[in-house]
């Protein structure tokens, strides 16, 4: 008994003096929403720099790190800001107070990845996408979101700041980055990572999260001829999307036209899914868009519950972004001598891929 005891208490010295020596990190990961404030971003509008709000939802993966980072962006689906009396299309933004937070509606995605290791990082975009400030100009104020989130972020990984209610000392390697868009944001997405890849990349550039974007994944997806960068790539469609039917899959047509195209694409079609609910502040709302699809299978017994299709795409989108940015294995639909799911995840799909 005696001898039990001793050997307890030497574990118990020993785990001090390495605690001493290196402060442990938790390994659970965790999700928060953050609020940088309010700032003005650069528009042509006549009415001046676009208000805005740096806020939304950053998850950090346990251990020290450095982790990937994935930007995931919500897309283009109402402020809920109210309508100036007397103007036919005209809203009051911003109205922050009454604001639709789309951003946190996309706060699962940042839970599943964050639990796979990768942080990942939610900004709120309906200031890229409001009609409240003049036109309608989101291709211009998108990027420019994206990137002073990214710069506000930065600081913070290189300086040690708790802003997102973290310290980031260290915690985010910048260099290293993914990018999801949904809808809207798909298109905005392929544009940024295209942008990106033009020229070489400043060692400030990647220090500050502006370098090359590794990978990519679009979530039913706008399409508007924009052909896909050369980076790997996941497009899933929505087997009863009643927003953009068809248009997820002209990515992977127009990369099968492609010359010199080196990195991989997959498709898939998720059966029942409809645009909205992979964002669960749509799906809270009951915005199923399934109602209006002219797709077949697609009667409102048939189509996905919101639960299961938020479920299955956190766990899509964790295998895909641990195999591009973290080296993990990749999971069968991403891997040549393996045969075409027909289901995934415990779901119906349909898998195309296409490999250079």
């Amino acid at each position: 008994m005696r001898g039990a005891i001793r050997r307890f208490l030497l574990i118990g010295i020993a785990a001090l003096c390495l605690s001493a020596v290196a402060p442990a990190v938790s390994d659970a990961a965790t999700v928060r929403d953050y609020d940088l404030g309010r700032v003005k971003i650069a528009d042509p509008s006549p009415q001046g720099p676009l208000p805005i709000r740096l806020w939304g939802a950053i998850g950090i993966p346990g251990g020290r790190g450095p982790h990937p980072l994935v930007i995931v962006v919500h897309g283009r689906h109402g402020d809920n800001c109210p309508k100036v009396p007397g103007q036919e299309i005209g809203f009051d933004w911003p109205c922050f107070p009454r604001e639709q937070r789309n951003d946190l509606g996309m706060r699962h995605i940042v839970r599943a990845l964050a639990a796979r290791g990768i942080a990942a990082i939610s900004p709120d975009l309906n200031g890229a996408y409001t009609v409240g400030w003049g036109a309608d100009d989101d291709e211009r104020r998108w990027p420019r979101i994206v990137d002073r989130t990214l710069k506000e972020l930065a600081e913070q990984v290189n300086g040690g700041g708790k802003g997102f209610g973290f310290n980031l000392k260290n915690r985010i390697d910048l260099g290293t980055l993914g990018l999801l868009g949904h809808s809207r944001s798909g298109h905005n997405a392929v544009r940024l990572v295209r942008s990106r890849l033009r020229g070489p990349v400043a060692p400030s550039q990647a220090k500050a999260g502006l370098g090359r974007i590794d990978s990519l994944f679009l979530l039913a997806p706008v399409y508007e001829k924009v052909a896909l960068p050369d980076v790997e790539t996941a497009v899933v469609a929505s087997g009863c999307d009643g927003d953009v039917p068809g248009e997820a899959r002209r990515y992977l047509e127009g990369a099968r036209r492609q010359t010199g195209r080196r990195r991989p694409v997959f498709q898939i079609k998720l059966a029942g899914a409809n645009h909205n609910y992979f964002n669960s502040t749509l799906s809270d709302v009951g915005r199923d868009d399934g109602n209006f699809t002219p797709l077949r299978n697609c009667s409102k017994r048939e189509r996905l519950k919101a639960g299961p299709q938020q479920s299955w795409i956190d766990k899509a989108v964790a295998s895909f972004f641990d195999a591009t940015l973290d080296g993990a294995s990749k999971p069968s639909w991403m891997r040549p001598s393996r045969p075409e799911a027909g289901r995934l995840y415990g779901l119906p799909v349909i898998v195309d891929r296409l490999f250079p």
